[in-house]
């Protein structure tokens, strides 16, 4: 008799699955909420990309007035002992100028051709460097010829050709442009005031010059005239240098005309922007600094205005 095996029994099937109309919910749905999540994400990408772009922008700004503010505290460094204007090229560019070589301004320069942005300011800020010594025995200064026993002095006709004398007793100085150099005697241009022995000191003299760049109108340029290798980018995407200046009668004057030496505080505004447009931003605002001309941008930047007052210690002493 045949014995039969148990008996298999048909397996129900555990496969499951969307119908057409859950499908077309569903993914509907879906997109819904991942637009939703990439709004948000964008939105906060956004606002980071800004937040990142105004950090930078007033890093600019503040990297640039600190460069600034530190040459103003040496301004008339040893060179205010000078009372004698000099005819000089104070910044490399534009013209002559008949100055005393403590702080030499130039307001809204507006001249074709000078590589200055139109309507903003220069400073020039001179000083003693510090490069210099004592004079030696057998050395002296008289004239419009100084006559040292080694020519150590860092001095030369072309990049290096402004220097400063100073007695000893810190009572007067000359400041001098080399005219001409021949073994270690150094022709100046024009007259030395003072006679200069050993003892006395002699300097290289900086002429620490600050513009914006007329080619590239948001760079800040820094070029030292009196050790002369071109300008350098200090800061980007500053859009205006503006100086204003206290004399020693407490009032401000936006062009020290022939003051300088009455200058005791340095007043400087710098406009920066964001490097990139904002999108969906719009700056209708109007920037009216010192006495420059109001400016109305237009444009999707966004703009901050820092500026600080310096006092000129060595001006007045």
């Amino acid at each position: 008799m045949a014995v039969e095996g148990p008996m298999r029994k048909p397996l129900l099937s555990s496969r499951s699955g969307f119908t057409l109309v859950e499908i077309l919910v569903t993914i509907p749905l879906s997109l819904l909420i991942m637009a939703g999540i990439y709004r948000t994400f964008k939105t906060q990408q956004d606002s980071y990309l800004v937040q990142d772009q105004v950090t930078v922008m007033q890093q600019n700004l503040r990297g640039a007035m600190y460069l600034i503010t530190r040459d103003l505290l040496m301004a008339g460094y040893l060179s205010v002992l000078d009372t004698h204007p000099h005819t000089v090229n104070w910044d490399g560019k534009g013209g002559t100028a008949s100055k005393r070589p403590i702080i030499i301004g130039r307001d809204n320069v507006h001249i074709q051709g000078d590589e200055i942005k139109d309507d903003t300011d220069t400073i020039v800020i001179a000083k003693a460097s510090d490069e210099g010594r004592s004079l030696k025995a057998g050395e002296s200064a008289a004239g419009e010829e100084v006559s040292l026993t080694s020519m150590d002095v860092d001095l030369n006709t072309e990049g290096k050709k402004f220097g400063i004398l100073v007695k000893q007793d810190y009572s007067k100085a000359d400041f001098f442009e080399v005219k001409g150099i021949a073994g270690s005697k150094i022709t100046v241009t024009s007259g030395l005031s003072e006679t200069y022995d050993p003892g006395d000191l002699i300097y290289r003299a900086d002429l620490i010059a600050y513009r914006i760049d007329e080619k590239n109108p948001t760079h800040l340029l820094r070029g030292n005239i009196g050790e002369y290798n071109g300008y350098q980018v200090v800061a980007e995407n500053i859009e205006n240098l503006q100086v204003r200046y206290q004399l020693s009668d407490g009032m401000w004057t936006d062009d020290p005309g022939g003051m300088e030496f009455s200058i005791r505080a340095v007043q400087v505004f710098l406009i920066g922007r964001t490097e990139k447009s904002q999108k969906g931003y719009r700056d209708t605002e109007t920037y009216t600094v010192a006495n420059s001309p109001p400016s109305n941008p237009n444009d999707a930047h966004r703009r901050k205005i820092l500026s600080t007052i310096v006092k000129t210690r060595n001006i007045g002493l």
